[in-house]
């Protein structure tokens, strides 16, 4: 009896021994397995993997050596499932720590572009610990390349204040607050983005767009002369370059950059009618009507209803089938004045003084040649296509008064608004329209003739 309860004793100290043994030898053949992924056996490395697996198939250790073995080959989607896999299974986090588990996956969801899942391994992340700084400055660039700026600030700021040398956070902290129109914020983490080795065109744009918006031109020019070198950034750029040059009136130069995006637009979208539009208007205020009806025309023939562009290409085909008229706009404003005067003095009316009020209109001083005693009164001219509205009647009004004249005369190559006509009964106003123009040319070049 004594004798098989020692057998008995025996083979369970064998079988304590044998388990201690394999309990003591899975770990060291995990440590060997991640041994030889360091030094880049991943075929061995999988062979010991896959004998502890045929043995014990929910050992987690070993799962997770495999999803790393297939990280480090590429295998995102297989490494995807086995990480699912482990932590579908019970009590893993004995093994492994679960935040680790959750990095891996939301890597391997960027590297296979599956953003939305990457967003919510991160937010996972983020119950852990708010403000887990790694899970905050991965979900803040993911959520930069969905475009969700809102979101990226509430993210990066956080990277940024608890570890301000994260300096590839300024990039799309600065565009984000710029698409959030926090510009005062912007301008700043943009310009530190401008010390971070790399690519600064994207950064060159956006803040040549705040300096635009400044008015401090030299500036926003000089940032979007380089950041048009960018090909998402051409035609934006050379559009904001074309606004402010409008807008300071220096008409060639505007056209000189416009037309150097003509054909990098896409054409039939919102940008190309905004641009081809400034750039006809450009060609309008340097008197090239035909350049400015080609550009008029390309838009209305895709989209009539864009602003008033069908109403620009009537008023020019008046023009262009009037000949008196045409030549009012195929010469600079200064090199008409001979012919103004003239169309002034066929009002009985003799100019003391003119002042230029823009390129397309000047003012002037005159006093009736027949009422010699008569005060003086105010004339304006305005070359343009376009009515004229109530507001530039009220505006003329007040520069009557300024003048202390007591009336005014409004000559125009366009028309006026029947609000414009109203308004100027009441604010002892004349008013002389395009076809009264074009008559009083034909006059003063029909006695030239006679003249010869």
């Amino acid at each position: 009896m004594m004798k098989y309860i020692l057998i008995i004793a025996f083979i369970i100290i064998i079988a304590v021994f044998i388990l201690f043994f394999r309990s003591f030898q899975l770990p060291s053949k995990i440590r060997k397995a991640e041994e030889l992924i360091e030094e880049g056996d991943f075929s061995r490395a999988s062979s010991i993997v896959k004998t502890i697996l045929d043995k014990k198939k929910d050992y987690v250790p070993a799962i997770y050596i495999r999803a790393k073995l297939l990280m480090r080959q590429n295998q995102y989607l297989l490494a995807i499932s086995e990480l699912n896999n482990i932590l579908a299974l019970p009590d893993f986090n004995k093994f492994i720590d679960e935040l680790e588990v959750h990095y891996h996956l939301a890597q391997m969801y960027s590297e296979t572009k599956n953003y939305q899942k990457e967003i919510e391994e991160y937010r996972i992340i983020l119950t852990f610990n708010p403000d887990d700084l790694q899970a905050n400055y991965r979900i803040g660039h993911a959520l930069f390349r969905q475009k969700n700026y809102k979101k990226v600030t509430e993210h990066l700021s956080r990277v940024v204040a608890l570890e301000p040398q994260r300096k590839d956070c300024y990039l799309p902290l600065g565009v984000s607050c710029f698409h959030t129109g926090e510009y005062d914020k912007a301008e700043p983490f943009l310009l530190k983005s401008l010390d971070v080795p790399g690519d600064h065109d994207e950064a060159r744009f956006y803040l040549g767009s705040i300096y635009s918006m400044k008015k401090d031109f030299s500036n926003a020019i000089a940032m979007l002369e380089q950041a048009r070198k960018d090909r998402r950034f051409l035609v934006k750029s050379l559009h904001l370059i074309g606004e402010m040059y409008h807008e300071q009136q220096k008409y060639d130069l505007a056209v000189e950059f416009l037309e150097q995006g003509l054909k990098f637009l896409k054409e039939k979208t919102d940008e190309a009618y905004a641009y081809r539009y400034l750039l006809a208007e450009c060609y309008e205020a340097e008197n090239l009507i035909k350049e400015a009806m080609h550009h008029w025309e390309k838009i209305a023939a895709d989209n009539p209803g864009y602003r008033s562009v069908k109403m620009k290409l009537e008023s020019y085909r008046n023009v262009l089938s009037d000949d008196h008229l045409m030549g009012m706009f195929t010469a600079s404003m200064e090199d008409l004045q001979p012919l103004i005067v003239e169309i002034i003095s066929s009002l009985n009316y003799n100019i003391v003084s003119k002042e230029r009020i823009s390129s397309n209109e000047y003012q002037y001083k005159a006093y009736n040649i027949k009422r010699i005693n008569d005060p003086p009164l105010m004339i304006a001219f305005n070359r343009t296509t376009r009515e004229i509205t109530e507001g530039q009647i009220n505006e003329f009004q007040k520069r009557i008064a300024t003048e202390k004249c007591k009336s005014g005369i409004f000559v125009t190559t366009g028309r006026f608004s029947l609000r414009a006509k109203s308004a100027s009964s009441s604010k002892l106003i004349d008013l002389y329209d395009a076809e009264y123009v074009s008559k009083a040319i034909e006059k003063i070049q029909m006695r030239k003739r006679m003249r010869k």
